[in-house]
């Protein structure tokens, strides 16, 4: 008994050793880093959720400000007003570019200078309605960090 004595007692002494120690130092390192990159590239790859909601509220607002306008042709002259007061018809917001977003009568709009948006209003044709009926309308939101939000509908005359 006294041989296996000494050999539970060499055990409890004997510490970690140095390889033992440069392999785990190796594996903690490999993790952390893999940890570190997936953090870095979420972290640049996330969308913030405030940029996110406050462009669809721009490009829904926008939306339903043009598809309020009547339909081209119906007779209506377009005014003067300031901004797009004036417009007439939903045709007249075709190519409208906003750098910075502006209301109904021009006014910028606090928080939101950053934001742009682009809108394109065209005839199309669609499920047996011709294109002089029928108007496609895209509105494109640019986020500040270059983000975009598109929202689109199709719209015919009644």
């Amino acid at each position: 008994m006294s041989g296996a004595r000494q050999f539970l007692r060499r055990q409890a002494h004997r510490g970690v050793g140095l390889i033992e120690v440069i392999i785990a130092m190796t594996l903690a390192g490999v993790v952390l880093g893999a940890i570190w990159g997936g953090w870095v590239y979420f972290s640049a790859h996330s969308a913030d959720p405030l940029v996110s909601r406050q462009s669809l509220a721009v490009a829904n607002s926008l939306l339903r400000e043009i598809e309020l306008q009547p339909m081209p042709g119906n007779g209506a002259i377009a005014g003067n007003g300031p901004g797009r007061t004036g417009y007439a018809s939903i045709a007249n917001y075709d190519g409208l570019t906003l750098d910075g977003i502006t209301d109904i009568e021009g006014q910028a709009i606090p928080g939101l200078a950053a934001y742009r948006a682009n809108v394109k209003v065209s005839p199309l044709a669609l499920a047996g309605v011709p294109a002089a009926s029928g108007w496609w309308i895209e509105v494109r939101v640019t986020g500040p960090a270059g983000g975009q939000t598109v929202l689109a509908q199709w719209r015919a005359k009644r």
